[in-house]
């Protein structure tokens, strides 16, 4: 990737302690890369920052609700992604943005985890109960701050070619506190976090750069031992996402001079033939996904389960998606659907 002169800039200012006398010209462009907190950080700008910290600081009671409700009813929850990284790697938490509250938690304990998310008010968002094509379920709950989103994970990412990264009971017993979100929160081991770091922005961005999610990376990657980064270059190579995450730290690398073992490039650059490599790029659409998905499946029944789960979704989804419909035109509204949606599937 090149980099134009400004996001060179930016990179540079958001990792060395010379700032131009210009550098307030580049809130624009860091608000597009979500590290406009940091540049405000860097340049001291006190002001730009109240918001956010008033942000982070509402939000850090739903984290330490949702993690001690879990506790209670006897459910492990990993929080992963940024509602961690912010407690974890960042000097301050509000400096690290986030939408949405992602936690991780075993299938079969999917049931009790929805149950503590409804009992401390959070409502399903419309959507079918799918097994295949998704490995996460949405909620939402309003507040006086706005909506606080949580999305619940059984896998560490929705396409089938990284199903084999992140399997809870892999990683649970090298889970970590998170000390400042209370006694039961934990994340994922830092070798982990980075492996989910540089497979998320691929898998479910179709690898688009943006500088918070490399910055994460190189927060991650710069505190790594090197015992550690041997492990997490053979976990990478097992799951067969070696190729995704090269790619990730080589931007990461490129964009804040991300230090990363040589024998870590190595061990990364000698994986071929992955079927999440074809993740990479940002020329994947739905359409491919779908035919990524059908590959990583064996047989021809699961096949067709995913097939069904696409087009043909449980009655009782379509009766939330179309209220105002007679059960008896509900045929029709499948029809309506596939339709309405088909343009979305040949995006790119």
């Amino acid at each position: 990737m090149r980099l134009d002169a400004d996001l060179q800039q930016l990179c540079a200012i958001l990792t060395s302690d010379a700032v131009p006398a210009d550098a307030g010209r580049l809130f624009a462009l860091a608000r597009v890369h979500r590290v406009d907190a940091l540049l405000a950080r860097r340049l001291r700008a006190r002001d730009r920052l109240r918001g956010a910290a008033a942000h982070a600081l509402s939000g850090e009671h739903d984290l330490l609700e949702i993690c001690d409700a879990a506790h209670r009813h006897g459910i492990d929850t990993l929080l992963i992604k940024g509602a961690a990284l912010a407690y974890t790697h960042y000097p301050e938490p509000h400096l690290r943005p986030r939408a949405d509250i992602d936690l991780l938690v075993r299938r079969r304990d999917l049931p009790c985890a929805e149950a503590v998310l409804t009992g401390c008010g959070y409502a399903r968002d419309v959507e079918a109960d799918a097994e295949l094509w998704t490995g996460q379920r949405h909620f939402v709950k309003w507040g006086a701050a706005g909506p606080v989103m949580v999305d619940l994970h059984w896998r560490a990412a929705n396409p089938l070619a990284f199903s084999d990264a992140l399997a809870f009971d892999d990683v649970w017993p090298r889970a970590v506190m998170v000390p400042a979100l209370g006694r039961h929160a934990r994340t994922l081991a830092p070798a982990d976090s980075l492996l989910l770091a540089c497979l998320h922005r691929v898998a479910h961005h179709r690898d688009r750069v943006e500088l918070l999610w490399l910055w994460d990376i190189h927060l991650l990657a710069s505190r790594l031992p090197p015992e550690e980064f041997a492990r997490f270059s053979e976990r990478a190579v097992r799951a067969r996402v070696a190729q995704v995450c090269a790619r990730s730290l080589d931007l990461a690398r490129e964009c804040f001079g991300t230090v990363i073992p040589a024998d870590t490039r190595q061990t990364l650059a000698a994986a071929s033939g992955e079927p999440s490599a074809a993740f990479l790029g940002e020329g994947l659409g739905p359409l491919d996904v779908a035919r990524s998905d059908l590959a990583a499946l064996r047989g021809w029944r699961v096949r067709a389960d995913l097939v069904r789960e696409h087009l043909v979704p449980p009655a009782s989804y379509m009766r939330q998606r179309y209220p105002r419909w007679p059960a008896a035109l509900l045929p029709i509204a499948y029809v309506h659907r596939i339709v309405k949606g088909a343009p979305r599937w040949l995006r790119r």
